[in-house]
């Protein structure tokens, strides 16, 4: 008796390890030490990426194997095959992109084939099918995912959209309208609900990003409803933490998104000083962004933006911009649009930003020209130089000194600390006198760094290539060498001590 006793206890700690280390091994996206960027095993996550949705025209083949296939092949809407889907996935990895942000559901069809239930508490297995894909895409081609569980902008718009919408109480839902949404006790467990369901079927996947509590929760859910986000980001963060860390010994990234570009009021209050809160992230459309005239104005608007909000949380988490786009003038011309795209990446990065602003999709496939701008930057960033896991981008475009005359043609975006730098020139196209203007030889000086001897790299933007190295000394913590722009419009400049050379 005693035997089989001892044999039963043996196996169920056997089967106790290797459970708990089965969950453990699989390694979740954490904030890296220094405070503001990401990891993954121990490897900085720089984010390089896109949003999506579920029904788009990248996605839409995912649904061949689907209920809904056949109508909506009839519908001229499924022109898409998986294997396409999985060369689009390919096609990102390929030129560096990391990260998705996708709707868990898409709400906008009120025909509901895209709904994740309908009415609430029967679940569309084709969804589940469709994100099962994913997640298998996303493992395969290492990219990570952000996912919200609902999609308010079209569960309102246009109105129709809401009539059919399985929370209004037309269909038995709980709802009038969205203004109690973050209140409302049906929905907070429809909430749970649908993150224990994520979490069940995908949530031992290392290819999470974060789980995003809500999209924009300061426009969809009523005004002057402050408290009400702050009780519902702490009621569903604290709902996922404790589930996650029963089931796997710990928990992905928690965040939230808002509409507004730079909280102010009382919304700063609850998103900035946050503890349910592992990051933020904020959308951008502020007029020169959402219609965009220039491609430099929006890339200061941009920059502006990551001061103001990593300013708000005194350095101390990760932020990124995870929507932004000309949603005002979706069609802009491609020369254009990339122009206006990369400069944009490049102010958010530069200015202290975990990684580029995601776009939302504001084209039916994206161009060649955003993929360049995609790959350059992942070349960019994970050559050998800066340890991002430890480099902390405070504000240090004041820290670039340029000469007079170059003033008011070339603006410097800047972030770092005392021994690593990135700098990211800009010529102001929109400055009639830069055509008169000799870039060939601008002499740079860059203060505040610690006493020694620092690797400075040129780095072309659209190539991913590197220009020229040279080490130079600190004078009295100032940095001095000249930079060639005769024949571009920017260029990225990675500053590191010669003794850290660990990526």
């Amino acid at each position: 008796m005693k035997k089989i006793f001892c044999f039963t206890l043996l196996i169920l700690l056997i089967t106790t390890t290797v459970y708990f280390a089965d969950s453990i091994t699989k390694p979740f996206v954490t904030v890296a030490p220094s405070g503001s960027y990401f990891e993954i095993n121990g490897k900085p996550l720089i984010l390089d990426g896109y949003n999506e949705q579920i029904v788009s025209s990248n996605l839409i083949g995912l649904w061949t194997s689907t209920k809904f296939a056949r109508a909506l092949e009839f519908a001229g809407i499924l022109n898409e095959t998986p294997e396409q889907v999985d060369e689009y996935f390919k096609e990102l990895h390929d030129n560096g992109v990391n990260v998705l942000r996708i709707f868990f559901e898409f709400a906008q069809d009120p025909s509901d084939f895209s709904l994740f239930e309908n009415p609430l508490g029967t679940v569309n297995e084709s969804v589940v099918e469709v994100w099962n894909q994913i997640f298998a895409l996303a493992k395969k081609y290492d990219i990570y995912l952000m996912i919200e569980p609902y999609d308010p902008y079209d569960m309102v718009i246009p109105s129709t959209n809401w009539q059919a919408s399985p929370f209004n109480v037309v269909n038995g839902g709980p709802l009038r309208s969205l203004d109690g949404f973050l209140t409302n006790q049906v929905v907070i467990k429809d909430t749970e609900f649908r993150f224990k369901f994520m979490i069940d079927h995908w949530g031992d996947s290392s290819h999470i990003l974060a789980w995003e509590v809500n999209n924009e929760i300061d426009l969809w859910y009523g005004s002057n409803n402050d408290p009400a986000i702050k009780s519902y980001i702490k009621t569903i963060s604290d709902f996922i933490i404790n589930y996650e860390d029963e089931k796997f010994g710990h928990h992905h990234l928690i965040t939230v998104s808002t509409g507004a570009s730079t909280p102010a009021g009382a919304l700063a209050d609850v998103v900035y000083d946050n503890d349910h809160l592992d990051f933020l992230t904020t959308h951008l459309y502020p007029p020169d962004v959402a219609n965009p005239t220039s491609t430099v104005e929006p890339a200061l608007t941009a920059s502006e933006s990551v001061l103001y909000n990593l300013a708000h949380l005194n350095y101390s988490k990760p932020y990124f911009d995870s929507e932004w786009g000309p949603i005002d003038h979706a069609e802009l011309p491609i020369q254009f649009d990339s122009q206006y795209y990369h400069n944009v990446c490049w102010a958010e990065f530069a200015s202290g930003a975990a990684g580029i602003g995601l776009r939302w999709i504001f084209r039916n496939s994206l161009p060649k020209e955003f993929l360049q701008t995609n790959k350059a930057f992942s070349e960019i960033v994970n050559a050998p130089g800066i340890n991002w896991l430890n480099f902390k981008p405070l504000s240090a475009a004041t820290e670039v000194e340029l000469p007079e005359q170059f003033q008011k043609l070339v603006i410097p975006f800047s972030c770092g600390n005392g021994d690593a730098r990135i700098i990211w020139l800009l010529k102001d196209t929109q400055n009639p006198e830069i055509k008169n203007a000799n870039f060939q030889n601008i002499d740079l000086k860059v203060s505040r760094f610690k006493d020694g001897t620092y690797t400075v790299q040129f780095w072309n933007t659209y190539t991913g290539e590197m220009i020229n190295s040279l080490n130079t000394k600190t004078i009295d913590g100032i940095l001095s060498f000249a930079v060639n722009l005769s024949k571009m419009n920017d260029v990225a400049i990675k500053i590191f001590q010669v003794t850290n050379q660990n990526n």
